[in-house]
């Protein structure tokens, strides 16, 4: 496993969500659902992330059609109880991303931690 730098409790975060209905990942009031923060089997244990500083909306976004963007205080991350969150850049042939992080401590059975990280986040208008 590669040595990984903790992201500052300083930083902003954000996370994409799918933007179609059916996905169910923004409540009507346009908040985020816990679906947002939810972890998948195939996530292995770490949720996917971009430190703000690093990058712009528009390119965290990747495709404004298909995902709303949300934000959320690192500190706020942090103060969740065995969360944490590191840098995870991310460099191969074809794609490069430095403001990939990665938020670990969660669970895809947690059914907690997602909804409190759903609720302290904000969609940012892209």
């Amino acid at each position: 496993m590669k040595e990984r730098r903790p992201v500052g409790k300083d930083e902003h975060l954000y996370r994409r969500g799918y933007n179609k209905p059916e996905h169910n990942y923004m409540n009507p009031d346009g908040t985020a659902t816990s679906r947002v923060f939810r972890l998948r089997e195939k996530d292995n244990g770490e949720l996917s992330v971009e430190v703000r500083s690093l990058t712009k909306p528009e390119i965290a976004i990747v495709d404004a059609k298909k995902y709303f963007l949300f934000e959320i205080s690192n500190a706020e991350v942090c103060e969740i109880e065995g969360l944490s969150t590191h840098h995870d850049p991310i460099y191969s042939e074809d794609y490069s991303n430095d403001a990939h992080a990665v938020i670990v401590g969660m669970t895809p059975e947690d059914d907690v931690i997602p909804g409190l990280l759903a609720r302290k986040s904000r969609r940012v208008p892209v």
